[in-house]
């Protein structure tokens, strides 16, 4: 009895350039909608409430104030106005959202079934770390940024001459440039920390801004630090401004 011969192995089809740019473009779609996502949540978690009403109530308060200055002065500089509103919404509205970036996102991403819907999406676990910390970045950076690119104009619109429009345009381009690095420095932290920390995320985050910061301030250089780096940052970019804040 011969034997019949075996069967020739079946190729598996290659993988065509079509195929695998569909998949990126499906992954990329993911990304930014667990990234949409994070950014939504964290919006809605109390301290980014509190953090999103600050930033408003400091726009409208310091917007009031450059209105009477106008009124009050004619032709006037606002450049020490807007680096005043910078420190405060650096602190007052992106701090709130900072920390809540900081506290346990994953535990509570997993308890409302976020990481489930992510895997359902072909998002690895990392992957959701990393939508999670930019989203943090996103939002720190937007109740900086966003208020004082308002601020700028405004002052623009006021400075009774060319000149002095331009040079707030210029200062409020560097502000803006001061929230996106502040949202990278804060978000990423506060992010990190949490998912380092978990339910101390908080705490670790605080102690990793802070405690630098009067060490290196009972040392004479508070820019080893955070908040003196970033406070470095903006006294450099009212210095580059012309003079306004004088």
């Amino acid at each position: 009895m011969t034997r019949s011969p075996d069967p020739e192995p079946r190729t598996v089809p290659a993988e065509r350039p079509d195929d695998r740019r569909r998949h990126r473009a499906a992954a990329r779609r993911a990304l930014r909608g667990a990234v949409a996502l994070a950014c939504a949540r964290l919006r809605g978690a109390g301290g980014g409430k509190l953090g999103f009403a600050m930033a408003v109530a400091i726009s409208l308060g310091y917007g009031a104030m450059a209105i009477v200055l106008r009124l009050d002065d004619g032709t006037t500089a606002l450049g020490g106005l807007l680096g005043s509103a910078a420190r405060w919404l650096s602190w007052v509205a992106a701090g709130p959202i900072a920390l809540a970036a900081a506290h346990d996102r994953p535990a509570a991403d997993r308890a409302e079934g976020i990481e489930a819907l992510a895997a359902a999406r072909g998002l690895s676990r990392t992957s959701l770390h990393g939508a999670r910390s930019l989203a943090a970045m996103l939002e720190v950076a937007r109740v900086i940024a966003a208020p004082l690119a308002l601020l700028s104009a405004l002052a623009a619109l006021f400075s009774g001459s060319a000149l002095l429009a331009l040079q707030h345009l210029a200062f409020g381009a560097a502000l803006v440039l001061f929230g996106a690095v502040s949202g990278v420095t804060l978000g990423g932290l506060a992010a990190a920390s949490g998912r380092v920390a978990g339910a101390r995320g908080r705490s670790l985050f605080l102690a990793l801004t802070l405690v630098p910061w009067a060490l290196a301030d009972l040392a004479g250089d508070p820019r080893w630090s955070i908040p003196g780096a970033l406070g470095a940052f903006l006294s450099f970019a009212e210095r580059s401004a012309g003079g306004l804040a004088g």
